[in-house]
């Protein structure tokens, strides 16, 4: 039989696709809470890493501020200004990439479990074959 794509022949479908994927979530969801605990993780570190660009903005502005002010015969631009800006911008930095850290470990973690656990029940479903 011809075979297209990846593998699949044409018009072929999964036995039984509801009972694999009800059977997947069982599985999954002995690691819910987990699961969950990954992705308020996961959202922290993005809002962490959408919030960072504003912050730059800040010190961009700050930047254009003072070299227009020194142009017009002002001060110039306030270095410790752009330096506490910048200092912020590298906090909200490593605090997303600590949650993006503590979320992949977390989701290792499962997928490892998981993975450790359908080994565990096929090899003892072929030892009793």
């Amino acid at each position: 039989m011809a075979r297209h794509g990846h593998g699949r022949v044409p018009g072929e479908k999964a036995k039984d696709f509801k009972g694999t994927m009800l059977k997947l979530l069982k599985y999954i969801g002995a690691y819910k809470y987990l699961i969950i605990v990954a992705f308020l993780f996961a959202i922290g570190a993005t809002i962490f890493n959408i919030y960072g660009p504003k912050v730059l903005g800040k010190a961009t502005t700050e930047i254009f501020t003072g070299l227009v002010g020194k142009i017009s015969g002002g001060s110039g631009i306030n270095f410790g200004k752009i330096g506490t800006i910048l200092f912020h911008l590298l906090i909200l930095y490593v605090i997303g990439l600590v949650f993006q850290v503590i979320q992949g470990i977390i989701m290792s973690q499962v997928a490892m479990n998981l993975t450790y656990r359908m080994r565990k029940e096929i090899s003892i479903k072929i030892n009793k074959l």
